[in-house]
């Protein structure tokens, strides 16, 4: 998940450093691992190919769609990259995406991401109000809209 920052919609980007010391030549490596967006990259695939038999993207993307679900990204965030991946080529344009990072390329939909309080990347949300944050499973989003909304 990527933090959605207060300079224009900008994710915040945070990095931790690992020092692991093998002990058999005293070398010391260094690892670098961003936090969650790589992760989020590294388990996309995984997470398309965990269930072949899930959802259909093509088919949840409009049910997505027809639904008034609204899904907020930035083009930079490694996260919105990978939810996106998990739909697919043949998908992703039918997603109801919402561009939070591009304020003067897409000024209305950076607009709309503050209207909505976009905390952090990627961002679904019911015409209810109710919110999920975080990459979601293609299984998690079709159960997700299949209940009944809670009043």
């Amino acid at each position: 998940m990527c933090r959605a920052g207060t300079d224009g919609g900008k994710p915040e980007r945070r990095s931790r450093l690992l020092t692991i010391q093998p002990s058999h030549a005293g070398l010391m490596r260094t690892v670098l691992f961003s936090s969650l967006g790589g992760l989020a990259l590294m388990l996309a695939p995984a997470l398309a190919a965990s269930n072949p038999a899930g959802p259909d993207p093509v088919t949840l993307a409009e049910r997505l769609s027809e639904a008034k679900v609204v899904y907020y990204g930035s083009w930079r965030c490694p996260a919105c990259q990978a939810q996106t991946r998990l739909f697919g080529e043949e998908a992703a344009p039918s997603l109801p995406y919402v561009e939070c990072a591009k304020p003067k390329e897409l000024p209305d939909q950076a607009k709309a991401c503050v209207a909505a309080d976009i905390r952090a990347y990627p961002t679904w949300i019911l015409p209810s109000g109710e919110r999920r944050e975080g990459v979601q499973s293609l299984e998690e989003l079709e159960l997700w809209i299949s209940q009944p909304s809670q009043p």
